[in-house]
C-alpha cells in the first residue's frame, strides 16, 4: 500500500471504524491485523499471547488461514520466535531482511526462515500480554518507514484498549454471575431452612414456657427471614426489564407515605412541595423511596417525625427525607458512599444498599447528612433518562441468566465452598459425582467425599495459600470410587471458592 499522507490518513480512518464497530473482539482484531498486513506489505499479521515464565507463544488472532503456517491458535516455543526479542527490548523491532541485519543465526530465523518481521509489545493492565506482529518470508527492499512503524504502534494500542475492555466486561459478567449464585443461596436455603428452624424454635419455646431465651432467638430468625425477603425483591428488580416512564414524583412519594403511615400509626410523616414534579424513572424507584422513609421511621423512636421535601434542581429532582432520630450510624453511611457491602463496611441489612443500587441505576445518588437533630437522606435523580442505565441493566440480566443456565446444566461438576470447605452450592453433575441429591450436599464438608488416604487438611491449606490448584482426587459417593480431575479457584468472591471437576476413571483405565 502506498505510504503517502493521504493513504496514511485513509488507513487510520479505516482502523478507527473497525474498533468502533459493535463486534466481538476476535473479529475486530482480525480485521485490524488484515489492515496492518496490507499497509506494511506483510504476508501475515498476528496478535499473540505470551507467557514468559513458561516460554509459551500462542497466536490468539491471525490473518493466516487454518491450513497456513501460522493459523489462529498456533502454539510455539517462545525461544523460536522474534517476539521474545520484542518483549526483552520493551520496544518495537523492525526487520526488513533478517540475515542482512545480523539475525541469520537467530533461533527464530533458523526455525521459520522469516526474513521480514515487525513486532510491538502489547500491554494489558500494566503488564506485558503479548505482541502484535507482522511477518513475511521474503525480505523487503527497503526498511520499514516511520509511518509504517507508527501505524503498527497505533494498531497495538487500539487493540490493547479493546482487549482491556473485553476483559473488564468479562469481569463484570463474572461478578454478576457470582452474585446470582449467592442470591440463590439466600432465596432457597435461607428462606426454607430458617422457616423450619423458626417452627422448631417456637415449639421448644412453648414447651419450656420461658421467653427469656425464645424471644431473642425468634426475633433474630425473623430478621434473617426478612433479609432473605429483601434479597428476593432485589433479584426481581434486577431481573425486570422496563423502560423508564414519566412519573409524578409527588404522587409517588405520597403513596409511599400513606402505606408507611398505616404500618406505623404513631409516626408523623408529611410531604412538602411547591409544584408537581415529573421525572422519568423505573417502577423500582418507588421501592428506594419506601426503603429510606421506612428506615427513617423505624430508627427515630415511637413518635417519629419525618418530613419529606420534593423539589426540582437544575436537570434533576431532589427528595429529602429528614427525621428526628439519633442519626445514621457511620458504618451505614459508608454503604451509601461506597455502594458495597464488605466485611469492613456493612449496613444492618439490605435496605440501604437496595435504595443505593436502585437510585444509582438511575444515574442518581443518595447522600446522608447526620446532625444532633437527626438525619437527612437526599435522593437526587436526573429528570430525563439516559439509555446507558437501562442497557447496563439488560446486560446484567442477560449475564445472570446465562450463568444460571451454565451452572445448572454444565456437564462438569461445579461446587462452591466456604472458608470451612463446606458446600454452599452445587449443580446436578456434582450431585451425580458425590452420590447425593443437591439439597443433601449443602452444608457438608467436601472432605467427607474424599478417599481416606488423601491428606485433605494439607491440600486445603496449600490451595488457600496458592489461590488456584489443578489435580486429581478420588471421590467416594454412593459406595463407588471415582477418579476426578479438578480445577479450584479461591475467593471468587471473598470467602467463596469454586471447584470444577469431571470424572476421568474410564480415561485413566
Amino acid at each position: 500500500m502506498p505510504n503517502s499522507s493521504s493513504a496514511a490518513q485513509e488507513v487510520r480512518g479505516e482502523l478507527y471504524e473497525i474498533v468502533r464497530r459493535n463486534a466481538p473482539f476476535e473479529e475486530k482484531a482480525r480485521e485490524a491485523l488484515e489492515l496492518g498486513e496490507r499497509y506494511l506489505g506483510a504476508e501475515n499479521g498476528h496478535l499473540t499471547r505470551i507467557d514468559q515464565e513458561t516460554d509459551h507463544w500462542e497466536a490468539m488472532a491471525s490473518t493466516d488461514s487454518a491450513t497456513g503456517r501460522f493459523p489462529p491458535g498456533l502454539e510455539l516455543d517462545l525461544e523460536t520466535t522474534y517476539c521474545r526479542r520484542t518483549l526483552a527490548a520493551n520496544a518495537q523491532i523492525a526487520l526488513h531482511d533478517a540475515p542482512s541485519q545480523g539475525w541469520a543465526d537467530d533461533p527464530a530465523f533458523e526455525a521459520h526462515g522469516l526474513h521480514c518481521y515487525h513486532g510491538t509489545t502489547l500491554v494489558v493492565d500494566g503488564e506485558p500480554y503479548g505482541t502484535v506482529c507482522f511477518v513475511a518470508e521474503a525480505p523487503r527492499t527497503e526498511p520499514f518507514s516511520d509511518g509504517e512503524t507508527m501505524f503498527a504502534e497505533l494498531i497495538t494500542r487500539l487493540l490493547e484498549r479493546e482487549l482491556e475492555r473485553e476483559q473488564h466486561q468479562a469481569e463484570l459478567t463474572r461478578q454478576a454471575n457470582l452474585a446470582t449464585v449467592l442470591n440463590r443461596v439466600l432465596r432457597h436455603n435461607l428462606r426454607n431452612d430458617m422457616s423450619v428452624i423458626r417452627g422448631y424454635t417456637q415449639i421448644m419455646a412453648d414447651e419450656l414456657g420461658d421467653a427469656r431465651y425464645s424471644e431473642p432467638a425468634i426475633r433474630n430468625i425473623d430478621n434473617l427471614i426478612e433479609l432473605g425477603r429483601k434479597a428476593r425483591k432485589l433479584d426481581r428488580i434486577v431481573a425486570a426489564e422496563f423502560d423508564r416512564e414519566p412519573t409524578a414524583i409527588v404522587t409517588l412519594v405520597e403513596r409511599v407515605v400513606e402505606a408507611i403511615a398505616r404500618e406505623y400509626p404513631s409516626a408523623s410523616v408529611s410531604v412538602e412541595y411547591d409544584d408537581p414534579v415529573t421525572a422519568a424513572v423505573l417502577p423500582s424507584f418507588e421501592r428506594s423511596v419506601e426503603e429510606l422513609v421506612e428506615n427513617a421511621v423505624k430508627h427515630s423512636g415511637e413518635n417519629a417525625t419525618v418530613t419529606i421535601t420534593v423539589e426540582t434542581v437544575p436537570n434533576a429532582v431532589e427528595i429529602r427525607i429528614a427525621d428526628d432520630g439519633p442519626g445514621l450510624a457511620e458504618h451505614e453511611a459508608d454503604v451509601l458512599e461506597t455502594g458495597a457491602e464488605t466485611p469492613l463496611t456493612h449496613g444492618s441489612g439490605l435496605g440501604l444498599w437496595l435504595a443505593h443500587w436502585i437510585v444509582t441505576s438511575h444515574d442518581g445518588s443518595v447522600d446522608a447528612t447526620a446532625t444532633e437533630d437527626g438525619t437527612t437522606m437526599t435522593i437526587t435523580v436526573p429528570r430525563k433518562s439516559s439509555t446507558s442505565a437501562r442497557e447496563q441493566l439488560t446486560e446484567l440480566t442477560r449475564a445472570r441468566d446465562q450463568y444460571q443456565a451454565a451452572f445448572e446444566e454444565a456437564s462438569e461438576a461445579m461446587i462452591i465452598l466456604n472458608d470451612d470447605a463446606r458446600i454452599v452450592d452445587a449443580n446436578s453433575a456434582a450431585s451425580s459425582v458425590c452420590g447425593l441429591e443437591r439439597r443433601a450436599l449443602l452444608g457438608r464438608s467436601v472432605s467427607e467425599f474424599l478417599a481416606g488416604e488423601f491428606d485433605f487438611e494439607a491440600a486445603w491449606c496449600a490451595f488457600r495459600n496458592a489461590g488456584f490448584e489443578r489435580g486429581h482426587v478420588t471421590v467416594v459417593g454412593d459406595d463407588v470410587e471415582r477418579l476426578v480431575e479438578y480445577a479450584a479457584t479461591a475467593d471468587i468472591v471473598p470467602g467463596q471458592h469454586l471447584v470444577i471437576g469431571r470424572g476421568v476413571s474410564d480415561r485413566s483405565r
